[in-house]
């Protein structure tokens, strides 16, 4: 399995984590709480993601378009699910 699929699966796995701990604690205002926690820190690691890539010598440049697949598509799903279900 490639990285870019495992860090997806990380990506919508931890979403699902951070969604159900949400709605259980306060319903809809916990699912907007939820998202609104789960953009920093799974930023925080697709950039720590990109750094071990540049870590085995690959450039900036050609390491950014997986940051942006890996962060940008749990993102999208995170904020749609606060769109539809959230607070």
């Amino acid at each position: 399995m490639s990285p870019t699929t495992q860090t997806l699966l990380i990506g919508f796995a931890l979403l699902a984590i951070f969604i159900g701990f949400g709605r259980l604690i306060s319903g809809a205002t916990g699912i907007a709480k939820a998202v609104k926690l789960f953009f920093p820190l799974w930023l925080a690691y697709c950039a720590w993601h990109m750094s071990v890539g540049m870590g085995h010598g690959y450039s900036f440049l050609s390491e950014l378009p997986f940051l942006l697949i890996n962060f940008g598509v749990p993102a999208l799903a995170a904020w749609l699910i606060n769109k539809r279900w959230g607070g």
